[in-house]
């Protein structure tokens, strides 16, 4: 038999339990950049009934965090469409299913009964609220909300919300009683694993292989100013709901790979600039202290480079349209560089 495309897998419908792949319109994946109101680039993105807008600081590093603080939700009840868009996408699923060679009959009356429910008001035990003709004449005034599953999830609950049927909810409003309806800090879950920040790969200088007893002067590439992503769902009116996350970071971990070294600043913790810079190149003095850097004490012959490893920590706090709020546990981004160091010999005459 073919799978049933409705907005979730596994529903249950009419006592028969359908195998579904998610439907294309409820995936979209698009990406798109707009224009910020400061003029800044922004990049936007809609994954799931949920939207997504993205600071132009944002890069391309993954933060990375064990805590289950981070952990998104597996599935949850969002909106789906307006009258029109609903009825179009249940018509393409029955006319999907009908059309399949070898289709079981007792999928394709399913999906009948699926239509007939939001068409014609037929109901079933357990079926909820009738509607009339997929409630066109209250086009504008509210939207259907269904379930969705987290298509970056592998969690076994992802199934959770596949028991809800879709149904029709006023504007500005959120269904009620309803388990795993969408909220401010699921939406901040959503936001924070899908936070990109910039890398911490490095420039040294001197260029290439570094020289024993000689400080190298360490300069990250990317500046690591702060990065915001919204994620949000319209709740129909011009209402909608939402979270942002905010990602910054102080210093950043220099780690010369051996012992045999000596860091700048002590400790190794080199400090983000106002402008999210860190490190600096080379000025010219031959006396003077990198602000972010290290000294190799022997060189990497007959033992293969140093890995030199920054490390930074991005602490992460949100906001949700609510006044609800909090802090996530702080997430990493770390890079090696491998560095070869060679010694000079000198002679005295």
């Amino acid at each position: 038999m073919r799978p049933i495309s409705l907005i979730g897998r596994g529903l249950v419908l009419a006592g028969v339990a359908v195998v579904a792949a998610a439907g294309t319109a409820f995936a979209n994946g698009d990406v798109s950049k707009t224009s910020g109101g400061s003029g800044n680039g922004e990049i936007s993105a809609s994954v799931q009934s949920v939207k997504y807008t993205y600071s132009s600081q944002a890069g391309t590093k993954s933060l990375t965090s064990s805590a289950t603080s981070w952990t998104p939700p597996p599935c949850w009840i969002g909106p789906i469409g307006g009258p029109a868009e609903f009825k179009k996408m249940v018509e393409n699923m029955v006319k999907e299913t009908d059309s399949y060679p070898g289709q079981a009959n007792y999928a394709m009356e399913a999906m009948d009964e699926y239509r007939r429910h939001y068409e014609e008001g037929y109901t079933w035990s357990g079926g909820g609220e009738a509607y009339k003709n997929f409630n066109l004449d209250q086009a504008g005034k509210g939207q259907f909300w269904g379930p969705f599953e987290n298509p970056a999830s592998d969690s076994i609950h992802r199934f959770d919300c596949n028991s809800t049927l879709p149904m029709w909810v006023p504007n500005g409003q959120q269904p009620k009683n309803t388990p795993n309806v969408i909220t401010t800090a699921m939406l901040a879950k959503l936001a924070a694993a899908n936070t990109k920040v910039p890398g911490v790969s490095i420039t040294t200088n001197p260029r290439g292989t570094q020289t024993v007893n000689l400080p190298t002067w360490v300069k990250l590439q990317d500046n690591l100013s702060p990065v915001t992503v919204r994620a949000y769902v319209d709740l129909g009116g011009g209402a909608t709901l939402w979270a942002e996350t905010t990602a910054k970071t102080d210093s950043v971990q220099i780690d010369p790979g051996t012992p045999d070294a000596q860091v700048f600043p002590a400790g190794g913790t080199c400090s983000v600039g106002a402008n999210g810079t860190v490190g600096a190149d080379y000025n010219g003095n031959p006396n003077a202290t990198p602000p972010c850097g290290v000294t190799y004490q022997h060189s990497t012959q007959n033992r293969g480079p140093f890995q030199l490893n920054v490390t930074a920590v991005w602490n992460v706090t949100w906001q949700g349209s609510d006044n609800a709020g909090g802090d996530f546990d702080p997430a990493t981004v770390s890079d090696p560089t491998p560095i070869t160091v060679r010694e000079i010999q000198t002679v005295n005459r």
